[in-house]
């Protein structure tokens, strides 16, 4: 099910302000900078939109924003640094330029870029005039890709065209699986979300030229990418354990906690991070606000309300009660 967030009932005044915290609460905290007269477009009654859904493992924003650059700062990675891998594609109207370690990407129609919350980045949105940009964005760990850290980091800021063969398949792809989105049930989401990160690591690894899937690397990643897409299709399950997933993989135990070990991450660490994003996106809901913070967290395996309480406070800095209220505000006040 999708959120969907305007920008009709803001104030030209205030317009800027919603944005900046709405792009905080949907994605990570990001400082927003006007581009040129933003009061034209109230005026000719051009309305913001954002349409935020949950694909498996994977958050997909789809919107239509006037010109704006939105930056990643050191300060703000500081605050929060969630480790997300981000894709932005050009639907249509404007074009947007994504930067980071001092490369440029100018991103068109059907093309996409991908960037590195950990590390500054800027994105300008509307970079080839004073027009609207209709994109989207995919955001997720990069860990969910079969390519090690190094790989992903050449990738940064990199232009992905949408030209005929691999190129146009993965935009496409990409695009139906967005605007299609409202009719997946949670378990095609799963599936559909393996599958999308599929595609985009085939794209990703035509780019770097990596010829040969059958080394001893990349069959590892792709064996701990599908270990994790089982943990994200069971992370409501309380009996999720290291020895359940070892076994239905038919892997040692040892084994498993190796895979993780390998990208700096342990088992439980990971699904308890994916556990909480869950429960963050449901308590940003609106449609779920009647539901208690603890059949949210019994939703997605805390048998214990104050486990999560103080698990979800360390990474966030705030209770769940209280983040569902803060997040309430950036929704309601655009009514």
């Amino acid at each position: 099910m999708s959120t969907l967030i305007r920008t009709d009932h803001v104030s030209a005044a205030d317009r800027l302000d919603f944005v900046r915290e709405m792009t905080a609460a949907t994605w990570v905290p990001m400082d927003c900078r006007a581009i040129g007269d933003r009061t034209g477009y109230v005026k000719a009654n051009y309305v913001e939109e954002f349409r935020a859904s949950g694909l498996g493992a994977m958050q997909v924003v789809v919107m239509d924003v006037m010109p704006i650059s939105v930056h990643r700062t050191p300060e703000l990675i500081s605050q929060e640094d969630p480790d997300m891998l981000k894709l932005v594609l050009v639907r249509g109207g404007n074009s947007c330029v994504v930067a980071q370690d001092g490369q440029q990407a100018p991103v068109s129609v059907g093309e996409f870029a991908i960037y590195d919350t950990r590390r500054p980045y800027e994105v300008v949105c509307g970079a080839s005039g004073d027009w609207p940009t209709q994109m989207m964005t995919f955001m997720f760990p990069p860990s969910l890709l079969p390519l090690s850290r190094n790989r992903l980091s050449q990738l940064c800021a990199v232009r992905f065209q949408a030209g005929a063969g691999l190129g146009d398949v993965t935009s496409q792809f990409l695009l139906h699986l967005a605007r299609n989105i409202d009719h997946y049930s949670p378990a095609e989401a799963a599936r559909l979300s393996t599958a999308a990160l599929e595609v985009l690591a085939t794209r990703l690894a035509h780019e770097l030229d990596i010829r040969d899937w059958g080394t001893p690397e990349a069959r590892r990643h792709a064996q701990l990418t599908t270990i994790q897409a089982f943990i994200q299709q069971h992370l409501g399950d309380p009996g999720l354990s290291p020895a359940m997933i070892a076994a239905a993989h038919h892997i040692s135990l040892r084994s498993l906690h190796q895979l993780f070990h390998d990208e700096g991450l342990t088992v439980a660490g990971w699904i308890r991070q994916r556990r909480l994003e869950c429960c963050r996106r449901d308590l940003s809901d609106p449609a779920l606000a009647p539901r208690p913070v603890a059949a949210i967290a019994a939703r997605w395996g805390f048998s214990s309300p104050g486990d999560f309480s103080r698990a979800f406070r360390a990474v966030h800095g705030l209770p769940p009660a209280e983040y569902r209220k803060s997040a309430r505000v950036v929704k309601v006040s655009a009514r």
